[in-house]
């Protein structure tokens, strides 16, 4: 097995504009070429086929396009061992990663091609949450020969009973970026000011994840720490790590809030310029993770901003859980009281060699046991140790000027994509159907409604609907029939409202944001909005709706829930 020439699939987020993700993917080649020398298997027997992770493209899971299949099928077939790097490819929450990752695996399995996960993000485990069931399944496969993550192993656990499967925690490949980057390591400045580098996160970017901070907050944070900064006699930069919204989120902050152009970097579009950038730094400030990391093995200390528990993870594991802030107690004062520790005590980054070489060994080990599969002698091949490692992990070729050209396309035609499907989602959300549902079920609901105007119906439910015959705007200026429902010994207090998009349905909530209906938990998720008859339907101007619903809200006298009650109870006898 050993003497054949091997073809490896390597599947990162190669083609993120997220340049963090092309640091890993770099990473990742120098990290696998020091394993196959490591195994003395030399640069003519084996080639590495790096590709995006998203191998089955988001085409496909819209249209089942046989060719688009089988040209990823093709792919996997002609490969000898796949290995999934650093990204998060169990995202089922709010991304598709999961069933793309769950494809390749049922395509591995079909032809038996061993799969190796190294340094997987992992972002929690349902047991209720069909995505993530669908996902478990196909991980526990028996072309699954290992499985590392670099952050929740807790909730690895819960996915994988498959007891053939090696698990694990380690480090992110990105700690090696400091030895894979050298050539683009920036000099020290010696006799200048103290410089911070602040990574922001986009517009919307808290929000997305649940968190109660606004675009305006953020903005305000950024604004008067860079006073601080200033105060303080540290010269600073706030900059992104590549990605477009993050970008167009600084550009809002210099023509909205009057930020200077000059103390802001743009166009962080290939990840020599990202190396550059956190080494000329004393120190940076960053709601993103890769930033963290490549800082770590840069040796240049760091604040991670925590709205995602991948940061509070990779803060942990290397020692620095001081150095975290937690979004929702989030301030200027605890960011410069951080950053002052760090920059007048000469703190740095003190590194643990065993936790560095963790991510090397378990590949080290998967790849070895699927090359020497059961040979002898296999057992006496040993992994490099810290200093063998640094002198056989190969640098960063560095970007040439086609793949430069090929990475600003991708990140231009994500951004034009992402103008043309806001263009698309307000055209389509010009206009929808309302409908009125009393919001109970029971005979004693009577309606006052004119229907010339609408069509009024009893559901099987038991439950009553009032359906406008003409569709309305989407504007914010839509006022609500007064409410034509009685409810016999109830009182009418107001509407909950839930819209429907492309098949699902959610619940506008009273901070403005929206919730699926089937995983809106009343115990933890904000309550529901309320919409007070006669009041204006607010403008959804994100949403591709097609029908939003107002469902009655009634307060029952005590009576009335002494009959429900009763009911109740000899139902259940």
């Amino acid at each position: 097995m050993a003497e054949k020439e091997w073809k490896i699939l390597l599947l990162t987020n190669r083609d993120s504009d997220n340049v963090g993700d092309q640091v890993i993917e770099a990473c990742d080649i120098s990290l696998i070429s020091a394993v196959m020398k490591n195994l003395d298997i030399g640069n003519d027997r084996y080639t590495i086929n790096s590709r995006e992770a998203g191998i089955i493209s988001r085409k496909y899971l819209e249209t089942k396009s046989e060719r688009l299949y089988k040209k990823a099928e093709n792919i996997i077939k002609d490969s000898d061992i796949i290995i999934f790097g650093g990204a998060p490819m169990f995202n089922y929450s709010y991304q598709i990663f999961y069933e793309r990752t769950a494809i390749t695996l049922e395509m591995a399995e079909k032809y038996h091609r061993p799969v190796l996960f190294s340094a997987i993000g992992v972002e929690g485990y349902d047991e209720n949450n069909e995505k993530c069931q669908r996902l478990k399944k196909t991980l526990n496969f028996n072309c699954v020969k290992q499985i590392t993550t670099r952050d929740d192993f807790d909730s690895l656990k819960k996915f994988i009973y498959n007891g053939n499967i090696v698990i694990d925690k380690v480090s992110d490949p990105a700690v090696f970026a400091s030895k894979v980057f050298e050539k683009n390591i920036t000099a020290v400045r010696e006799g200048e000011k103290k410089k911070i580098g602040i990574f922001i996160l986009r517009a919307n970017g808290f929000t997305d994840n649940r968190i109660d901070f606004s675009r305006n907050e953020a903005a305000v944070l950024w604004k008067k720490l860079s006073k601080k900064l200033k105060a303080k006699g540290y010269d600073f930069e706030f900059l992104t790590s590549g990605h477009f919204g993050d970008e167009a989120f600084l550009d809002y902050l210099i023509r909205n809030h009057n930020f200077n152009n000059k103390k802001c970097a743009f166009n962080i579009n290939f990840p020599e310029r990202l190396i550059q950038k956190i080494s000329s730094y004393d120190a940076v400030i960053t709601c993103r993770l890769h930033p963290s990391i490549i800082a770590f093995s840069l040796g240049v200390p760091s604040v991670g901003i925590v709205w995602n528990s991948k940061v509070k993870y990779f803060y942990e594991s290397i020692g620095y859980e001081d150095r975290i802030i937690d979004i929702n107690e989030i301030s200027v004062e605890g960011i410069m009281e951080k950053i002052n520790q760090i920059i007048e005590q000469n703190e740095g980054v003190k590194k643990d060699r065993e936790y560095l070489m963790s991510v090397y060994n378990t590949l080290f080990y998967g790849i070895r046991g699927i090359v020497y599969d059961g040979e002898d002698g296999m057992e006496r091949r040993k992994p490099y140790n810290y200093e063998k490692l640094m002198e056989n992990l190969p640098s960063y070729k560095g970007t040439t000027p086609d793949e430069y050209e090929i990475k600003i396309q991708r990140k231009f035609r994500r951004t034009y994509g992402k103008y043309n499907e806001l263009f698309e989602k307000n055209l389509k959300g010009e206009k929808y159907i309302l409908i009125y549902n009393a919001g109970a079920k029971s005979e004693k609901i009577t309606w006052n409604y004119d229907e010339v105007n609408g069509d009024v119906k009893r559901l099987d439910s038991g439950s009553v609907e009032y359906k406008l015959k003409k569709t309305v705007a989407n504007d914010g200026k839509t006022e609500l029939v007064k409410n034509g429902f009685s409810y016999l010994g109830a009182a009418f207090i107001g509407w909950h409202m839930r819209i429907r998009e492309n098949d699902r349905w959610y619940w506008y909530l009273e901070d403005g944001s929206f919730m699926p209906v089937d995983e809106y938990d009343k115990g933890k998720d904000r309550a529901k909005y309320i919409l007070k008859d006669c009041s204006v339907i607010p403008y959804l101007p994100e949403k591709e709706l097609d029908v939003a619903v107002l469902e009655g809200i009634w307060d029952e006298t005590w009576k009335m829930k002494m009959i429900r009650k009763i009911r109740n109870r000899k139902k259940t006898r």
